[in-house]
């Protein structure tokens, strides 16, 4: 698999809008996740120092496939509302949503 369209960032991941798709709201997984995230980030971090995709519940696009098997996908995707989406122009790449399912932006 290429590498990702979309920046693994900081930016990114402040932009992203999975934290609020309801896709991984009732997921104990991502919540650990997310308690685990507020944590590290109350921690004065270290220049060059970011978290590895696998670790953050989001930026599914630039980290590809959820590793948390908890999410529902029966429930509508919002990636198409994000600025990281529209920035990036992943309406021209594949695949177009679902990243957390279906893998990260080419």
């Amino acid at each position: 698999m290429a590498d990702s369209k979309v920046p693994f960032t900081m930016e990114n991941v402040q932009k992203c809008v999975c934290k609020t798709c309801p896709i991984q709201g009732e997921s104990k997984c991502v919540m650990d996740k997310k308690q685990k995230m507020m944590e590290m980030m109350k921690q004065p971090m270290q220049p060059g120092m970011m978290p590895k995709p696998e670790d953050v519940p989001g930026m599914y696009c630039a980290g590809g496939k959820a590793t948390c098997t908890d999410l529902d996908f029966a429930k509508m995707c919002i990636c198409a509302s994000c600025a990281v989406w529209a920035e990036q122009k992943l309406m021209q790449g594949k695949p177009m949503g679902y990243f957390c399912r279906d893998g990260k932006a080419e």
